[in-house]
């Protein structure tokens, strides 16, 4: 069947659970994103990005006490993610064995986001576990900023559930700022929407 579209946050819970994509707004971009520990669903999701299997994924957490349950969290990065928080900064940290080793890289490290748009902290009311967020365009093409736009894209695929920006979530097309905290000192590998320098 072709993509579906969703009136309601409360109804996403259900389609994430059956393993389908979900197309959603968030604080910077429209977004993907599955069911982190259905491996089914993260191939999917794979198939319908034209993405390369062992390239990572960021995953959006409720809280900074959610993402303790799947990452190291040392003092000083718990002191900074209080400290930025609200902010479009994703952090890379060393996984806990919750994580499969599907999400993970060599080094056993995953990336992560507090969800801040209105969308996504709604939709953590419903749900209880991360959620992958990936830009909602294939591989290699611009990144979208409405729901049409990923309907365009995807219009083929079966299994996509595309839920509209019911809050005006989305600001632009500028993607999170990401840095990495495995290492002695936090290197910015992606530079975003939220400006920073160490």
């Amino acid at each position: 069947m072709p993509p579906v579209f969703i009136n309601k946050v409360e109804e996403c819970r259900d389609y994430l659970e059956r393993g389908w994509v979900l197309a959603y707004p968030t604080d910077t971009t429209y977004g993907l994103g599955v069911n982190p520990l259905n491996k089914e669903a993260v191939e999917l999701l794979d198939k319908i990005k034209k993405r390369n299997h062992a390239k990572q994924y960021l995953m959006l957490v409720k809280s900074i006490d959610m993402l303790s349950v799947y990452a190291e969290l040392s003092d000083d990065v718990r002191e900074f993610l209080e400290l930025v928080h609200p902010s479009s900064v994703s952090v890379v940290l060393k996984a806990k064995k919750k994580l499969p080793e599907w999400l993970l890289n060599s080094e056993g490290t995953a990336c992560f986001r507090i969800g801040i748009g209105k969308f996504v902290k709604q939709l953590f009311e419903y749900y209880d576990r991360p959620l992958i967020s990936t830009s909602a365009n294939p591989e290699g093409l611009p990144i979208v900023t409405v729901a049409e736009e990923v309907l365009a894209y995807f219009q083929n695929y079966d299994r996509l559930a595309i839920a509209p920006d019911l809050f005006g979530d989305v600001k632009g097309d500028i993607p999170s700022t990401i840095i990495d905290f495995t290492g002695k000192d936090p290197i910015v590998i992606r530079q975003g929407s939220f400006k920073i320098a160490f």
